[in-house]
């Protein structure tokens, strides 16, 4: 059966036994009155860096409000079927120097370890009509496994393997402390040429560097001559160990949420509306009541960012303008619960196909859950392809996914018991569109607004190509940036 009606996420009963991933019960806020209570920080929109904030926020003992503008549940149920709200491989944020001392400092290391399957069973399967690559972690299985595909081209491959590690080092002293990125006026210029490695390193020739091309939209926000790290660094590390989450960005989300309530914050799933910028705070429509905060956090698309400042004065216009980067395409998910008889024993948990028409496709295959916590053996892939911002068409994108699954899945078609699409996932991609022409100047935007010091972005949008490292990046600059502005020494919450 086919689930198209794009239906939103709704919380579901997790399954019995690991993984404990699924639809934590989104708490309301005390039954004192909004407007009666003090906030330092508001949190608004559902984008990983807003979540990461909060929690740096509320453990360093600020009081914060979470705003995610949507119940943040880590899966939804298509007739009975528990899909992941996101694509589950991410990058392994714990190898990346950006994120690792945040992720660190708010003890996530174990919870990561705990509700993911690792990192250890190697990089992505290559596959292609005439192409099935395993890249196991064993270095004379890869090395067997590359022989028998590649041939006399397998040595060049395997040595581009191995650069992967160190690949994207060269950007580890820019990522030290959150970077003027982009810059503004001649001595931020002059500051980030000192740390930007120019020329960036080489991306490997050969089928290693079509794959990092190919995965690079998978994992940041901007890709190209613009941003050579979306490739170099963050589709390198996914591609080399990729950490497998079963609701990807959107169980990490709620894993920094959780934190964040631990340490004191309070979460809403109220919409908010009519943001009102004064010289030392800020106020917003909240369930009725207008909230007064110190700062205000904006953790969400352009669009929401444009409608929040909606009818504004020229402080709010200013932000909205600012934020308004053009979304040239977008991550889109096909899922598809197939019986165990309908894949190949040889298809790897984490694969990329590459070679067809309409573009790469990032495939998970994991075990399939139903909602009332049956399991009787069927498989669930779940498919990434990336297309244009406007695409709305369901069907077409369940048929092109199945097209270009049918010669490496010959038999997959005739054993899937249901199939479901998600045109707009909430932690899905949104790249952006690069500057035309010549100019080679990067686009995003920066933590701290340049219209009004008391608005911070922590979306996608920031530090775009660096992916959910540069989500975690943003969050370390909001963090600092608050703290600096309530005046209060730091004061550990836990």
């Amino acid at each position: 059966m086919t689930d198209t009606t794009g239906k939103p996420p709704i919380s579901v009963p997790p399954p019995p036994g690991p993984p404990s991933f699924v639809a934590r019960r989104i708490p309301t806020l005390p039954d004192k009155p909004l407007q009666r209570r003090v906030y330092d920080v508001a949190i608004i929109g559902p984008d990983l860096g807003g979540a990461a904030t909060a929690a740096l926020l509320a453990k360093r003992g600020l009081r914060v409000l979470m705003a995610p503008l949507s119940q943040g549940v880590v899966t939804r149920d298509s007739e009975g079927w528990l899909l992941p709200a996101a694509h589950p491989m991410i990058p392994p944020l714990r190898q990346l120097s950006g994120s690792i001392f945040a992720l660190d400092e708010l003890g996530l290391a174990a919870d990561l370890q705990r509700q993911s399957a690792g990192t250890a069973t190697g990089a992505f399967q290559l596959l292609g009509e005439e192409l099935r690559l395993s890249l196991p972690a064993d270095g004379l299985r890869r090395r067997a496994e590359l022989r028998r595909e590649l041939g006399d081209e397998a040595p060049a491959a395997e040595a581009a393997l191995e650069a992967l590690e160190t690949l994207g080092r060269p950007w580890d002293p820019v990522v030290g402390e959150p970077p003027p990125l982009p810059a503004r006026g001649f001595f931020e210029r002059r500051r980030l040429r000192k740390v930007l490695p120019n020329p960036p390193p080489e991306v490997p020739q050969g089928i290693v560097g079509e794959a990092l091309h190919a995965l690079a939209p998978f994992a940041a926000s901007l890709v190209g001559d613009t941003a050579p790290e979306a490739t170099a660094r963050e589709a390198a590390a996914l591609f080399r160990a990729p950490l497998r989450l079963w609701g990807g960005a959107a169980q990490l989300a709620d894993l920094l949420r959780a934190k964040a309530e631990t340490a004191g914050a309070h979460l809403t799933t109220e919409s908010c509306s009519r943001l009102r910028l004064a010289r030392k705070s800020a106020m917003f429509d909240l369930a009725g009541a207008e909230v007064q905060v110190n700062m205000v956090v904006l953790a969400c698309p352009p669009e929401t960012i444009r409608q929040l400042c909606d009818g504004g004065g020229r402080a709010e216009r200013a932000v909205a303008d600012e934020a308004q980067l053009t979304v040239e395409r977008k991550e889109a998910l096909a899922h598809f619960v197939v019986r165990p008889e309908g894949l190949p024993q040889a298809l790897e948990e984490a694969a990329l196909l590459l070679g067809d028409p309409g573009g790469p496709l990032i495939i998970s295959a994991v075990p399939a859950r139903r909602a009332r916590g049956e399991v009787a053996g069927e498989r669930l892939l779940t498919v990434g392809r990336v297309v244009d911002a406007g695409f709305s068409d369901a069907q077409a994108l369940l048929s092109s996914v199945r097209k270009a699954l049918d010669p490496v899945l010959p038999f997959f078609d005739r054993h899937v018991l249901h199939e479901s699409v998600e045109l707009d996932p909430l932690h899905g991609q949104r790249i952006l569109k690069p500057h035309e022409g010549l100019h080679s100047e990067p686009i995003g935007l920066r933590p701290v607004s340049a219209a009004h010091d008391r608005v911070l972005f922590a979306s996608r949008e920031v530090y775009p190509g660096f992916g959910l490292e540069g989500s975690i990046l943003a969050a370390r600059a909001c963090a600092a940036q608050a703290l600096e502005l309530s005046g209060r020494k730091q004061v550990s919450a836990t």
